[in-house]
């Protein structure tokens, strides 16, 4: 489904294809909307299509990644794709077909939590904490899925519950930024309190919310709650990966710093390893880290060792992902973040010390020498500079970037770009099908 209205209407199907068997544990790509969400085994597999969207090769499987390191300062575009092009030089328009790719599978995603969430509340035969851990799912994925919304496009249409006719949907107008991180808040603390917290972390859990909240509240400024809800996932006993490379492994195996994956096989791939890796490694060189990429790792720091292959850019890979085949677990939020979210939340209110021990659990991991106050950063806008660093180089190629220099308010130096393209224009096709869908100043 391609345009806004037809990808929020709900339709004689709620998938793609048909599923014959409702039992099936697996997440399903199709399952008729009519009996999906009326008994408990239909909701259980409607939970799973939600998941599955996270997996389109638009969304957490490819593009959206792509596109905010390949607008940001981490990628260069070394391939052919001529959508990916406009974004390596920061020359979107409204009529970029992957630009609109990245809109749609968001709002197909957030179509099947609304669904989910306006339906299984009346589902029969449901166990009460059953209903309502997938009640939280939902909530915890809609606002998941509006915040990746947000953060690209600015304010954006904010549908909470299924669109059921064309003219709803054709009726359409944006909501303020803000408004629709109001949203976000009050779904991820409703997702808080319905869930529990012994789901598999390819499933949202209390510490997916808390974790995902912390980081809303640091993108919005709110630096007291962003430390607050980090610390509350700090003390339900994560710690890091013994080793950096054990997040990033080819069959996608848990370790004690995953908080909520998207889960990939090699059935049900992410395109990750493919557009990194170089023609010589099996991959397509669609995109290749930039030179400042390259050159922020010490040669000590095992993070650039894991990540990148080749010093030149250009001819230089990135390595994050091991396999061309795909099957490798995105980290959508891991225990490194929250620590990085804390440390930023501690650095800005000035708490220099702990912000700066906060960090040095990174530094340390990858094989660096921790900083000393006073000596390897002194003022608070050192220490905070030393933070964007770790999360650059600890979060590459996982698609934060171009959002962190705009929340930081230091795009426009970095990337040598007037101040519209802070935002991407909204899809004119959406445009075309909803006027009141206002198009994004510039484009």
């Amino acid at each position: 489904m391609r345009r806004l209205s037809r990808n929020l209407l709900v339709t004689t199907a709620f998938f793609a294809a048909a599923c014959t068997n409702f039992l099936d544990t697996n997440p399903p790509d199709a399952l008729p909307d009519q009996l999906a969400i009326t008994s408990p085994a239909g909701a259980r597999a409607a939970l799973a299509g939600a998941y599955n969207a996270l997996q389109s090769g638009s969304y957490y499987g490819g593009d959206f990644m792509f596109f905010n390191d390949l607008y940001g300062d981490n990628a260069l575009h070394t391939g052919t794709f001529s959508t990916y092009g406009d974004a390596g030089a920061h020359q979107f328009r409204a009529d970029n077909q992957t630009v609109d790719d990245i809109w749609n599978a968001i709002y197909e995603a957030i179509k099947r939590d609304n669904l989910l969430i306006e339906k299984v509340p009346n589902v029969a035969g449901l166990p009460s904490a059953e209903r309502d851990q997938i009640l939280g799912e939902a909530y915890f994925l809609r606002g998941l899925n509006y915040h990746n919304l947000v953060k690209l496009y600015g304010g954006v249409p904010l549908v909470v519950t299924p669109v059921k006719r064309p003219e709803d949907a054709a009726s359409l107008t944006r909501s303020s930024a803000a408004d629709v991180y109001t949203q976000i808040v009050a779904d991820l603390k409703q997702a808080e309190q319905l869930m529990s917290s012994d789901s598999p972390t390819n499933h949202a859990t209390v510490a997916a919310a808390k974790a995902l909240l912390a980081r809303v509240y640091l993108y919005r400024g709110d630096n007291a709650n962003a430390l607050a809800k980090a610390n509350e996932v700090v003390a339900l006993g994560f710690s890091l990966a013994l080793d950096y490379s054990d997040l990033f492994d080819a069959d996608g195996k848990d370790t004690p710093e995953d908080i909520f994956k998207v889960t990939f096989t090699a059935q049900q791939f992410t395109n990750a390893g493919y557009y990194w890796q170089s023609t010589d490694d099996g991959g397509r060189a669609e995109l290749g880290p930039t030179q400042s990429l390259i050159d922020a790792y010490d040669p000590a720091d095992l993070r650039g060792q894991w990540n990148i292959k080749g010093t030149e850019a250009g001819s230089a890979s990135g390595t994050k992902w091991p396999t061309a085949i795909g099957a490798e677990d995105f980290p959508g939020i891991r225990f490194a973040e929250v620590l990085l979210i804390k440390a930023e939340a501690l650095a800005r209110l000035g708490q220099l010390p702990e912000a700066v021990a906060t960090y040095n659990d990174i530094r340390v991991r990858a094989g660096l020498a921790p900083h000393e106050l006073g000596v390897d950063v002194t003022t608070q806008q050192q220490v905070l500079d030393a933070i964007d660093r770790e999360r650059r180089l600890e979060l590459a190629e996982e698609g934060d970037r171009f959002a962190d220099l705009v929340r930081s308010g230091r795009a426009v130096t970095v990337l040598g770009v007037p101040a519209f393209k802070l935002l991407f224009p909204i899809p004119q096709a959406e445009i075309n099908v909803a006027p009141g869908i206002v198009q994004n100043p510039g484009y």
